[in-house]
């Protein structure tokens, strides 16, 4: 079961990569399509976190209430109901209530509104998918919306699980709207065989898309992004972005844990600062 709490604790990692900022030699500001690159990229980094976030929070309840193996401490933010109770009956449906006041949880973000998932089966089997919406929910501001889907793969080497977002749409503070689909593939590469996850390390894979007002930005792995759980950002593995006519990447590095990549855009680079 470290494998599931691994991944939940790297998606609380990865949400600290919310803030993302962009520096160059050249300061004249950066209009058009190569503009709407560079801001989009943003956008992909901001909401690729937010979304990581639900899943920490879906994997630790789901732990909590039993349905992945012994339970823990339940979350004592949120109002957790899960129906059917009766440990024969399947799928099961839970429902992680935080209210309309606002509920703080351990990482100090605020969560309001509800995120419901069901279960076809316990998540440790090979095939068990948990699928995740929403009813109002956000966080630190931001709401969330879309269908959320994890998928275990199976496999006899650590854990290997699907992550889809289909629909998704988040809204920012300020009222302005993006929509966001992604497609990606987890597979641990390292600490199976121990008891702590604190040495556990992943490839990950896939593809993605951001858009607002006809603005579509389209990220996809180039091989494996590689992530690790003692450092909060991506330690090596490029992206490759496409907008309109305009090609980009976004490269983490050769494998140091830092809080910088370097964005290529248009010929030109930004330096890509993450906390």
């Amino acid at each position: 079961m470290k494998r599931i709490y691994a991944l939940a604790f790297l998606s609380a990692l990865f949400l600290s990569a919310a803030i993302f900022s962009c520096s160059k030699e050249d300061k004249n500001p950066v209009s058009g399509d190569e503009g709407q690159t560079v801001a989009l990229a943003a956008v992909k980094v901001n909401t690729d976190a937010l979304y990581d976030d639900v899943s920490m929070e879906v994997l630790q309840v789901n732990t909590d209430a039993g349905l992945s193996a012994q339970p823990t401490s339940v979350n004592a933010c949120a109002t957790i109901t899960v129906s059917s109770t009766d440990p024969a009956i399947w799928p099961k449906t839970v429902t992680i209530d935080y209210g309309t006041a606002g509920c703080t949880g351990v990482n100090g973000f605020v969560r309001k509104g509800k995120i419901i998932y069901t279960l076809s089966k316990k998540l440790i089997n090979t095939g068990a998918v948990l699928n995740v919406t929403f009813d109002n929910y956000n966080v630190n501001g931001y709401k969330l919306e879309g269908t959320y889907t994890i998928t275990n793969n199976g496999s006899a080497n650590g854990l290997n699980v699907s992550v889809q977002l289909v629909g998704g749409v988040v809204t920012y503070p300020a009222g302005n709207s993006y929509t966001k689909e992604t497609n990606t593939t987890w597979v641990q590469t390292a600490g199976q065989g121990t008891l702590t996850a604190l040495d556990d390390e992943y490839d990950v894979s896939g593809n993605g898309t951001v858009s607002s007002s006809g603005n579509k930005l389209t990220a996809t792995s180039k091989g494996n992004l590689h992530r690790t759980v003692v450092c909060p950002n991506t330690v090596s593995g490029i992206l490759d972005l496409t907008y309109n006519n305009i090609a980009g990447t976004l490269d983490f590095g050769s494998g140091t844990c830092d809080k910088s990549a370097l964005l290529t855009v248009a010929g030109k680079q930004y330096t890509v600062t993450l906390p």
